[in-house]
């Protein structure tokens, strides 16, 4: 019986080491390194509280939910009444991933030193890559799930 039972626990335990997910190639890796890395520029203008950069990180026809001109002027009013933020990313999910295209589920928060103008949430960006940029041709908020009664 001993002589079953061993096998048996073996055979088990090497069940914990069996990756079920599938295999990610090279090139998906670089490219949601490359796609993160957008982020990471987003992180870098709101420290510097950079409206232009932070302009030039859209592209240049967006109309959804805002076009240039107004991420600029929200961009000028945000950081004249509350200075440089913090912008930290929570999760990052890659709903399509292209070579020059990305549709990107992204939870985010940003945090002021003041307080006031603190936001966050979850919503789907739309990237475009343009030369070696990406740039976002629209977003929209998404509503989060509600945790079951």
């Amino acid at each position: 019986m001993r002589a079953l039972f061993i096998p048996a626990i073996a055979a088990l335990a090497a069940c914990g080491y069996v990756s079920f997910g599938r295999t990610v190639s090279d090139d998906e890796l670089r490219l949601r390194s490359s796609v993160r890395g957008y982020y990471d520029e987003v992180g870098r203008t709101f420290a510097t509280a950079n409206t232009d950069a932070l302009t030039l990180l859209f592209d240049a026809a967006i109309t959804k939910p805002m076009n240039r001109e107004e991420i600029a002027a929200w961009a000028k009013s945000f950081f004249a009444r509350h200075g440089a933020a913090t912008f930290k990313v929570r999760i990052v999910e890659y709903e399509r991933l292209g070579f020059d295209y990305a549709v990107v589920l992204l939870d985010y928060r940003v945090t002021t030193k003041d307080g006031k103008g603190d936001f966050g949430g979850l919503e789907r960006d739309y990237l475009t890559k343009r030369g070696r940029r990406w740039i976002i041709t629209a977003w929209e908020k998404v509503e989060e799930p509600k945790p079951a009664p």
